[in-house]
């Protein structure tokens, strides 16, 4: 575990606090995608343990950009492989926005 040397902003804090929040709506969102037992944290691999396949991917993307009224370009995709890689380039597209 990582300790901090310094104080936090509070807009680290938000930062934070949203990515955690923006986190827990994507599991949920994702879970609908899950097979099995697959219980979807911010490490679950999109590819092997929820099986979305590229085309399935297009389909939970529009569901995400849905979601979070985003458009998440498609050049992001090959930077992500767990719940964790999409909510962070989720957060980066909804930081742009403010």
């Amino acid at each position: 575990m990582a300790v901090l040397n310094r104080v936090l902003s509070v807009s680290e804090i938000k930062l934070m606090q949203s990515f955690e929040e923006n986190l827990a709506k994507l599991c949920v969102l994702l879970q609908e995608h899950a097979k099995g037992d697959v219980v979807v944290n911010s490490d679950t691999r999109l590819s092997s343990e929820l099986g979305i396949d590229s085309a399935r991917l297009m389909e939970v993307l529009l569901e995400v950009e849905d979601a979070f009224d985003v458009s998440i370009p498609l050049n992001v995709l090959p930077n992500v492989y767990t719940v964790s890689d999409l909510c962070s380039e989720l957060q980066k597209i909804l930081g742009a926005r403010r």
